[in-house]
């Protein structure tokens, strides 16, 4: 499997304005206006510096911690698919309008993400690969 780069880090947050403003103000991170709807319909505040993103979420009852999101080709899909059926390990898959995603956690809980932007091809993989007997899919953040 070829994971491409850390795509971004969930970051929770008690107040995402006063987040937002301190990563700005300490190291220079900005509001991602093209994801900005994600935001507006209940998701997180994605802010970048270059090509470095973090996800603001509000804190709601996660303990402190993060979730890693990869970036993936496509294709990943089709090799990640069939080992997590075989080893019963628990998997969403989510559509993000503009991206598709995968979740599942390690054996600590922690949650890690697989996310793709060639929306098209990913979401074609993923119908095609999605079990309505067992697989979750959904379009929440």
């Amino acid at each position: 499997m070829k994971i491409t780069k850390i795509d971004h880090v969930h970051v929770y947050v008690e107040n995402i304005a006063l987040a937002e403003e301190w990563y700005k103000d300490v190291l220079d991170f900005t509001r991602d206006e093209s994801l900005y709807f994600w935001f507006e319909q209940g998701g997180p505040l994605v802010i970048s510096n270059n090509d470095v993103s973090l996800s603001l979420f509000p804190r709601k009852h996660q303990s402190p911690g993060h979730t890693i999101a990869f970036a993936v080709e496509a294709s990943v899909f089709t090799e990640l698919i069939p080992p997590l059926r075989q080893k019963d390990i628990p998997f969403t898959l989510c559509d993000h309008d503009v991206s598709v995603s995968l979740y599942l956690c390690d054996l600590s809980e922690n949650s890690i993400e697989f996310t793709c932007y060639d929306y098209a091809e990913a979401k074609l993989t993923l119908q095609t690969l999605a079990s309505p007997d067992h697989d979750s899919v959904s379009t929440a953040y």
